[in-house]
């Protein structure tokens, strides 16, 4: 089979034909028109004839003129309409396309059956695997309908500037698109490719796995990193750490093989729960603000990163940063958990401003004495709220340091603020399955008895600290932790021992109202799944969960 590279693939395509729009629907709300609209995409050939695509055009009602973004959603969900009416506030058109096809109900775009696994429901392996050559694959139809999105936008006399935003699988779809499309920007959200090294780490040495000819077919045709070189336009990556639907490990790959002329910036986003944060959004929106309506935006260079030891014999981390920019916050988040790349724990540590030298910044990293890899990234935050983060980097531990810390029995206490813990509830407060909004949708932390501060157990806290190399149950230990409650309320305490948190280990306590912090202590023949099985210890713990309808706080988690 014929190895198609992103130039062979495309340099036949044809997105000229007219799109042949037809309205099916429209309503007016809040100052935005809605309109449903089917048009036509690529012929497919062999006399099959056209793709018929249904899209969602949202756009404020009394501008004469306006820049329009595709928003692409990932795969298998419906528009958020929150999250289009989002832009549509702010003056943008936003063009939503459904390139996933035939469902239950509701409008969807058609597909001729030469070409029917690109449809979502009957892909099959032509979305993991190019077992005739790229061109047979969902990605190659799923990108015809994005290109010809565009060519939507481009003809339509009132759209000015035309960005693009991509989700998960919409991500994936843009970087296929950038280099052949007239976009003014694009914005990828939790997506950077690599998709045929999925089940292979990095940091680990499993990278240097030898693949077959059709991985190499998939990775030359379809994988995001093959086409980032050909990409041209202004390209803003936001990535959620712990995401269990991408390798954000990878991301950073990706990245540095954008086309060098071209403007660039990545975020990370550590403590979304595998959700990016408010500050993206923010990113976001001040990246479109100067791509697509030519605004003066400060949108900064990429950070330099290294790891050294300083003088003293400590591990230092070092981080170089715009020197045009003003420095609102700094930092790095770390973690010793390198294996699993869905279930760690970073740990942020904020920089001093005293100890900014012309924008570069060190932050001195206490590792675990006996930690011998750990993972470390750098952020920054400008005067105008525009954020960015490094790549993430492996550190190789070969001795000891002077700052080297000794194992910890204490998983969480007030000194270590929001650090350890995430929500939960992974789509909690949502928008699009991918962005965290809405005041549940971030770790809480409020005061309880004595103005002690603690954490917020509804409506759920999880940790990974627990499988930390740092923070791991010693033999024979006992959990104990300390609650408060304003109300009588009951806490549950789950562990977990598997990285999808499918079956857990139980239970539960009384927390009474009001007076002091109460202290509970379990061992490990406490905790019971819904069947009885039995917790027989806390060595091969995962993570450990709180839940509780009530505002609970907890506080000073540690073994004993």
């Amino acid at each position: 089979m014929a190895i198609l590279t992103p130039i062979t693939l495309w340099q036949d395509f044809d997105d000229s034909l007219p799109p042949n729009e037809e309205c099916i629907g429209e309503r007016r709300e809040d100052g935005i028109v809605w309109r449903d609209l089917y048009f036509y995409g690529r012929n497919v050939g062999s006399g099959a004839g056209r793709v018929k695509i249904y899209a969602r055009y949202a756009f404020p009602e009394d501008a004469a003129s306006f820049p329009a973004v595709l928003l692409l959603f990932e795969a298998g969900l419906p528009f958020d309409e929150m999250l289009v009416k989002r832009y549509a506030e702010n003056g943008y058109g936003v063009l939503c396309v459904d390139y996933c096809g035939e469902r239950p109900e509701g409008y969807y775009t058609v597909y001729p059956k030469l070409v029917d696994y690109a449809n979502l429901a009957r892909a099959g392996r032509h979305i993991d695997y190019c077992d005739q050559t790229a061109k047979e694959t969902s990605w190659y139809e799923w990108a015809a309908v994005a290109r010809y999105a565009v060519n939507f936008l481009r003809r339509r006399q009132e759209v000015s500037a035309i960005g693009a935003i991509g989700l998960r699988t919409g991500g994936e779809i843009l970087f296929k698109i950038a280099p052949y499309a007239p976009l003014s920007c694009m914005v990828s959200v939790c997506a950077a490719g690599w998709l045929a090294y999925r089940g292979i780490a990095k940091f680990t040495g499993d990278e240097k796995r030898i693949l077959d000819e059709e991985r190499h077919r998939f990775i030359a045709g379809i994988d995001s990193q093959s086409y980032a070189p050909l990409v041209k336009c202004p390209v803003l990556l936001v990535s959620a750490i712990n995401d269990r639907k991408y390798n954000f490990d990878r991301v950073y790959d990706t990245f540095r093989q954008i086309n060098p002329n071209a403007e660039k910036a990545l975020l990370f986003s550590a403590h979304g729960s595998g959700l990016v944060g408010g500050h993206s959004l923010k990113d976001i929106d001040l990246f479109l603000d100067k791509y697509l309506r030519g605004r003066t935006v400060f949108l900064s260079k990429p950070i330099s990163l290294s790891v050294e030891e300083d003088k003293e014999g400590n591990l230092v981390v070092t981080g170089a940063f715009d020197p045009a920019g003003e420095i609102q916050d700094y930092g790095i988040f770390y973690t010793e958990n390198v294996a699993s790349f869905t279930t760690r724990d970073w740990t942020r540590i904020l920089g001093r401003p005293e100890d900014l030298e012309g924008n570069v910044g060190r932050i001195p990293l206490s590792l675990y004495s006996g930690t011998r890899k750990a993972l470390v990234y750098a952020f920054v935050s400008y005067s105008n709220s525009f954020s960015v983060t490094s790549k993430i980097l492996g550190i190789d531990v070969e001795k000891k340091y002077k700052n080297a810390c000794p194992r910890s029995r204490v998983i969480y206490s007030e000194r270590d603020g929001h650090n350890g813990f995430s929500v939960f509830w992974r789509r909690m407060a949502s928008l699009a399955d991918c962005f965290s909004e809405g005041a549940m949708s971030s770790v809480r932390r409020l005061p309880g008895y004595g103005g002690i501060k603690g954490l917020a157990a509804a409506p759920g806290l999880i940790s990974y600290r627990v499988g930390d190399p740092r923070y791991k149950a010693p033999e024979g230990a006992s959990f104990c932790l300390d609650a408060y409650s304003p109300v009588n309320a009951r806490l549950r305490v789950v562990f977990y021992c598997d990285e999808e948190e499918k079956l857990g280990y139980a239970a539960e306590v009384n927390v009474p109202a009001g007076g002091t912090w109460s202290g509970y202590v379990f061992d490990a023949d406490d905790f019971k799944t819904e069947s009885g099985a039995v917790l027989s210890d806390f060595s091969s713990v995962v993570s450990v969960v709180f839940i509780s309808e009530e505002d609970v706080l907890v506080n000073n988690v540690l073994w004993i």
